[in-house]
This record gives structure tokens, C-alpha cells and sequence, in this order.
């Protein structure tokens, strides 16, 4: 029987054909190969994911190889274009981003001290070294620098009684004498 990735392919009175079933179940391993080989060259084309690539894309932003792991040249590499991009609030989110193991952080810009706060749980492993170094590159003169806060996701729940009282006047015209001013008061209590 001929594989279903290949019959939504072909019309309905080739699902019986022998010699079909026979060519797709041979050049099934030719195919699988074929389509790893490109996906592996497509991840090369972005150097978040290149491996043997990272070659070029080091030639590309520094003109020689960097002696260092995988994963350092990556962020070398991150930096060095973030750094062609700017001090945009994208890119900031972006080195914060790139910098959480758990990707929950946010960006905060807090005009008033001229920082940029990263707000991320206290469980994540939050690369504050690499934050700090991306962000020094691209930092314009205006801001201060880099401020971090480990948030706890836990609830405070804060329960206490309310009392609240409601009165109600009377009108002008309703006085008489020996009246009190209130015609009614309620409290009520949570």
C-alpha cells in the first residue's frame, strides 16, 4: 500500500498500482534523507540554529572564526546584531527574551530613573550577564543602564473586614421640629 503522505499526492487509481507502492516504498529513504539535508541547510541560513555554519556568520559580523562553544558564539553573534538594529523596544524585549531560560520576562522602560527593568520569575534562570553586555552595546547616552526584578508567582490574598456606612438626609422641605438630620443608616459587613 502506497505510504499517505504520498497518496494525498496522487489520484484515487493509483492506491492500488504495485509498482507504485513498490517506487515509493524504495525512494522513501532517498526522500527522508534528501528532506534532512535541507532542513539542516535552511537552519544554517539563520544564526540562531546554524551549527556548521556559524563559520560564515562569524565571518560575516566579526571577519574571523571565534574560539569559543556553540552557544557563545550565538550570543556574540545576537549582540553584534542587535547592535545594527538600535535601542528599540523590540530588540530590548528581544535581549530579555534571549536571555530567560523559561521565556516569561518583560520589558519594563522606566522613564522617571532612565532604566530598562527586565521583570522575571524568581524560578527562572535569567542570564543577567548577557543582558547587561547586550544592552551596554546599544545604549544611548540617555539611559542609566539595566535594572533586573525577580518577581514571585505567587498570590497574596489579603482578606479583612469592611464596614461600610451609607446615611441618608432628609430635604429641606421635610424638617420639622425635633427631627434628626439622618433618615437612615446602614452598615454592612464583609
Amino acid at each position: 500500500m502506497i505510504p499517505e503522505r504520498y497518496r494525498q499526492m496522487l489520484p484515487p487509481q493509483w492506491y492500488e498500482n504495485k509498482v507504485a507502492e513498490y517506487h515509493f516504498e524504495g525512494a522513501a529513504t532517498a526522500v527522508d534523507a534528501f528532506h534532512a539535508e535541507r532542513e539542516d541547510v535552511l537552519r544554517q541560513f539563520h544564526p540562531w540554529s546554524a551549527t556548521w555554519g556559524l563559520d560564515v556568520w562569524d565571518w560575516i559580523y566579526f571577519g574571523q572564526k571565534q574560539l569559543l562553544g556553540v552557544e557563545e558564539r550565538r550570543k556574540n553573534i545576537r549582540q553584534k546584531h542587535w547592535a545594527y538594529l538600535g535601542f528599540t523596544p523590540g530588540v530590548l524585549r528581544a535581549i530579555g527574551y534571549s536571555s530567560s531560560a523559561f521565556k516569561q520576562v518583560r520589558m519594563v522602560e522606566d522613564f522617571e530613573k532612565k532604566v530598562i527593568r527586565y521583570v522575571y520569575p524568581v524560578e527562572d534562570r535569567f542570564d543577567t550577564k548577557n543582558a547587561v553586555q547586550a544592552v551596554e552595546k546599544i545604549r544611548p547616552v540617555h539611559c542609566n543602564g539595566v535594572a533586573f526584578e525577580p518577581v514571585s508567582l505567587e498570590r497574596v490574598e489579603l482578606r479583612d473586614v469592611l464596614v461600610v456606612g451609607i446615611k441618608e438626609y432628609h430635604k429641606v422641605s421635610e424638617f420639622r421640629v425635633g427631627m434628626t438630620p439622618i433618615k437612615r443608616y446602614e452598615e454592612v459587613v464583609r
